[in-house]
């Protein structure tokens, strides 16, 4: 029966086993299937264990794990971004394209007044 649920695809031993043997029990009744002693120990044992009460219960388990799965994806994901945005933000001000007001400070407007001041009146001056 190990052989069995071995080759069996998505079988599980302990959730399908009462299935598996209702289902041989069923062919024996019919004639199609002959007994062997290695089964009627087998079947013996099962007899004695009870069926599960929710076969499901397994993959819920497999659920919780996927949660937990997508919580380390997601935290994964957010720190890539926070990476990217460092990095990103990083060759920015390298590259001296950083968030740069687009008005001058006080100095810097005085300091350009004065010298177009200076400017107009040299003008001025070399024109008379």
């Amino acid at each position: 029966m190990n052989r069995l649920f071995c080759s069996m695809l998505c079988s599980n031993p302990k959730l399908d086993f009462h299935r598996f043997k209702d289902i041989i029990d069923d062919a024996i009744a019919a004639g199609t299937l002959k007994t062997t002693k290695a089964y009627e120990k087998w079947a013996k044992q099962i007899s004695k264990t009870e069926p599960p009460t929710d076969p499901l219960r397994k993959r819920g388990k497999a659920k919780k794990k996927s949660d937990d799965l997508l919580a380390i994806i997601s935290q994964r994901r957010s720190e890539r971004k926070e990476h990217f945005d460092s990095m990103l933000s990083s060759l920015v001000n390298k590259s001296g394209g950083g968030m740069q007001s687009s008005e001058p400070s006080e100095e810097e407007f005085e300091a350009a007044r004065k010298k177009l001041e200076s400017r107009k009146s040299d003008k001025k001056s070399k024109q008379k």
